[in-house]
Parts: C-alpha cells; structure tokens; sequence
C-alpha cells in the first residue's frame, strides 16, 4: 500500500527511458506560487494573485500507528482498520451519466451492466461513471485529439505527459477550481480533496493565477536502495542513520558479500545500475541546479561525475551482475527476492512487493545514504502521478462532479475506500489475518482496481500499510523520516520548455548510453566531458535557456 508503482513511475524513477518520457515536469507550463510560468501572459502567474490552495485538513476519525508529516513521511498503520469510517455521508451524485477520460495499465474490463465492481461504486456514488480507460502507450495520441476535438469529457486526468499548449486548453475548456475549493470553502465542502498534502498540489502549479486541477497524490520518496539488512548486518555494515557509513566501509563490506552465484549489487536495463539513487548519494541536485534564475544540468556536476565514478569502481569490483545491462525489471525483482542479489534499486513503492514476497525471511530494508563526503540530495517525486481536471460547465454541475471525485478520494479506513480499491466482501474478496481486504476470490482477480482504475479519476492520499507485515511497514516509515528530510525537488517543475517536450527522450538515452559505457569500463570517466558537452550542443543548453526564460517570469 505504501506506493502502487505504474509503468510511468517505475520509468520516471528507475532510469533514463522513464527520465526520457516522464522526468520532464509533468504539468506543462502550469507554474506554481513558487516556480510558475508560461509562454503566455494569460498563462503566466507574474502579478497574479495566487488563489490559495484548500486548506490541509488530514481526515478525522483514522488514527494512524504512526502519524505522517506535512513534509512527506506517510501515515502508517501496523494493522487494517477495524472500524471502518463512513466518509462520504450522502450519495453525491445526482444520477446523471459522467463520462470520464483516464490512462489504463490492466486489461479492458467488462462494462457496468456485466461488471460488479464497476457496478457498486456506480450505485455507490450516484452516477453512471462511464470510464474510457486508454492505454499508457496510446496516452498522449489518444488525448492530444481529444483536446483538439470539441466533444469532450466531463472529467480528463492529465499529467501523465506533458504535453503542448495545455496551459491554453485548461483556459480555454476546463472549468477553473479556486472558486469552489480554496481554502476553508475547500475543507468544508470537500474534505476528502483538502486532505491531499500542499506538496501535490504545490507540485502541480497555477495557470493565470488559478488551479484547474486535483493532483493524485503520490509519496515524495522516489528511487530507492533496497538491502537484505539481514546480510547487511553480517558485514557489519547495517548503519540506517544517513551518514553513518563511510563510501570505503560499504565497499568493502559489499565485497565480503559478493560470493559466487550472488551478486552484492543488483541493477537491470532500465534502472542503469541505479544511478538516479547513487547520484543523490553524492549530492547531484534533482535533474536541474537553479542558481540566480539560470539552469543548469545536474549530469554536468561534480556529484554526478563522482557517482559514476563509484559506481565504476563497483562493477570493476565484480559487484553487479555483469549482465545487468541484459536484465529485466522482473527478472531483477526476482533475483533480490531469492537472493541472487544482495540490494537492487527500485522505485519507492516496489518496497511493499519485495515484503510480501519475501515475507520476513530475511529483513527488506532501505540503505540510507552513505557518506561520500558531499551532503546527500535524495531526489524527491513531484508527490503526485497526474491531475484531474473538469470541463467548463454549470456550477451546480461542478459542484456535482466535485462531490464524485471527493467521494472516490476517501480516504485508507473507510467503507468508499475498500470499495473502490477491493470491491465486495464475498463477491470479491475475504479477509487476511489481520482483517484487510487482501484475499481476492476469482472474480477479484478479474474485477479489481487495476482493471477498473478509479483511482486515475481520484484517489486518497496513499498511506503505508503493508497487509500482514507490520514489521516491514514500520521500516517503511523510520526510512522515510530518515530520508525525506535530506530530498531535493526538482526546481524545473511547472516551468515549460519546447525543445525539452520535444527532445527529451533522445537526450537522455544519450547521457544514459555515455553512462554506461564509463561504468562497463568501456569508455574512461573523462569521457563523460565530451558527453555532456555533445548534450547540451543537441538541446540541453536550449532547454536550459528556455527554462530560464520561463523562470524570469515569474521572478522578475
């Protein structure tokens, strides 16, 4: 429960394909009160004044084990709830047809006549919800026409991409939100939409001053060192205080548990030996340094040259498997669940799959970051996968749809909750030891929440709960208060860049080729100069312009 992982997430947060399609801002040209902007004036946030966001209200009447922060450290509970809360007292809905349009990773489901789930939350919510579930791949074809056309839905995620002039279309066809949500009229109207942390939204930005979106909220913690602490410990070189181990004292302790047939370090195509994690470690800001409104590369600094270097010196070491540029993200998975490996690198929430695989037979953990002599930047997630917005209508019809998505954004521990994310007790699913929804019947396997995704239209903000594992979730929550403090966001968020929107992809696997020919030994470190220097003659310093061109708007 502690963070679904996507296609998209796994991508923006495991490597330089993802970084090529997702580590761009995914909110184009929408800056926040703090990093706004546009190409246009109408756009832009400059001499605007910034409606204020809803006023965080965390849900009442869930006591969280051990309680979140405003920073980012999620809610966690050891145990299901036993009590589930009503949130949502009255059917909102008023039982017209709402179309909605949203991004899909599981199979086509079955329509609501002849599928129960969809069914009992249609019934549920007071709406026939009619869902267009489009591919990931088929994403941005699919919702640059419908932008284009006329007949649109009442509800669309955006976000997933960024995507031209979608600053104009939010003005020009999506119904602004300020006036119904922000601040207390927010908290009162609409609780469960307040209750989505200030970071998701802040992360999301302004247009023109206003908001047309509801972010769907994600943890801040991105790529992640995972360990068998277990093994860790026999090395002697479990430390999960930030800081406490020396760079020379996990290598050689790594080295020690590097034995035949097991590999210390695990990695795979896409993560690219794990760089986006390591590159924190050694201080490397979040993909762009923003100093004196001017940016600049973070591939470009000393920490990013330093990490390669490390990383370098570990596969010299023999400590990656030296077919991880081979490996699948599946078959990586498997071999840290079965030992193969001794750590691997994974987005943040594939924490809660390797608990449940490996069940407490030996420890999971988070390896904080080491000391390489630099202050570590964790890099830290926008805090939200996409936004949803409404198309322009009536405001009694926004306040209707308003009502829907708060209702579907009921938060872990109450009966809307279970419904939307398992369905029906008996019908398709019983319960763990603990009480939880986590025992799918046949029917659940079929009808389920990847299959019929609500939580693209909205969702509560994700909360760490890992059925049956209470062990592991309480390391899930000490990581994230160890690590979360020490993250650094991305300062490029919100601003806009064509050619970046453009050239993104090519760039990056660009550097990521250049990467990995110096960690193979096929290339030495000093070629990572020429690299950079041939990225930004193909676009990068454009980029950078362009993103400072942005910036100055906003921060005249």
């Amino acid at each position: 429960m502690s963070h679904e992982i996507s296609r998209r997430n796994v991508l923006r947060t495991t490597g330089a394909v993802a970084v090529a399609a997702a580590a761009a801002p995914a909110l184009a040209a929408c800056g926040s009160s703090k990093t706004g902007g546009s190409s246009g004036g109408a756009q832009s946030n400059v001499g605007k004044k910034l409606v204020e966001w809803p006023t965080y209200t965390p849900v009442k009447g869930l006591n969280p084990d051990m309680p979140g922060t405003a920073a980012g450290v999620q809610d966690t509970f050891l145990q299901y709830p036993s009590n589930l809360v009503q949130s949502v007292p009255t059917k909102p809905g008023d039982g017209s047809k709402v179309r909605a349009l949203i991004v899909t990773y599981g199979t086509q489901p079955k329509g609501p006549d002849e599928n129960k789930l969809w069914k009992a939350v249609n019934d549920a919510v007071g709406v026939d919800l009619e869902l267009t579930m489009v591919t990931d791949g088929d994403w941005q074809t699919k919702l640059g026409a419908m932008m284009a056309g006329s007949d649109l839905p009442d509800i669309i995620m955006l976000g997933l991409y960024q995507l031209p002039n979608e600053a104009q279309f939010l003005q020009a066809k999506c119904e602004p939100l300020g006036q119904y949500l922000a601040g207390d009229k927010g908290a009162k109207d609409f609780p469960n939409l307040a209750a989505i942390p200030h970071f998701s939204w802040d992360s999301m930005g302004r247009v023109g001053g206003d908001y047309y979106g509801i972010p769907i909220h994600r943890p801040r913690l991105g790529n992640s060192f995972f360990a068998n602490s277990d093994l860790f410990e026999q090395a002697g070189i479990w430390n999960p205080t930030p800081g406490g181990l020396k760079k020379e004292e996990l290598t050689a302790g790594l080295v020690k548990l590097n034995t035949q047939g097991h590999f210390a370090l695990g990695t795979n195509k896409v993560a690219s030996f794990g760089y986006l994690n390591h590159s924190g470690t050694h201080g490397t800001p979040n993909l762009w340094s923003l100093q004196n409104g001017q940016f600049t590369t973070a591939y470009g600094t000393d920490g990013m040259k330093q990490s390669i270097a490390t990383m370098a010196d570990w596969y010299s070491k023999g400590l990656y498997d030296p077919a991880a540029l081979t490996v699948s993200s599946t078959q990586c998975k498997t071999n840290f669940q079965n030992g193969t490996y001794v750590t691997t690198t994974d987005g943040f929430g594939g924490f809660t799959g390797y608990a449940n695989a490996v069940n407490e037979k030996f420890k999971t953990d988070f390896v904080r970051p080491f000391d390489t002599g630099a202050k570590p930047t964790p890099w830290l997630t926008p805090g939200y996968f996409g936004y949803t917005v409404l198309k322009k209508a009536a405001p009694e019809r926004i306040k209707m749809l308003l009502g829907v998505l708060n209702f579907l954004a009921a938060p872990f521990g109450s009966k809307e909750w279970e419904l939307i994310n398992y369905g029906i007790e008996g019908t398709h699913f019983t319960r763990g030891k603990d009480g939880g929804p986590s025992v799918p019947t046949e029917l659940g396997k079929i009808e389920n929440a990847v299959n019929v995704p609500f939580k693209y239209v909205m969702a509560a903000p994700l909360v760490n709960y890992i059925a049956g594992q209470p062990e592991a979730a309480k390391r899930c929550y000490k990581a994230q208060q160890d690590i979360v403090p020490l993250g650094v966001a991305d300062p490029s968020l919100g601003i806009q860049s064509a050619t970046r929107n453009k050239q993104w992809p090519t760039l990056l696997q660009q550097m990521q080729d250049g990467l990995n020919q110096i960690i193979t030994g096929k290339a030495p470190l000093s070629s990572w100069d020429d690299v950079i220097k041939k990225w930004k003659g193909n676009g990068g310093d454009q980029i950078a312009a362009e993103l400072g061109a942005e910036y100055a708007k906003t921060h005249g």
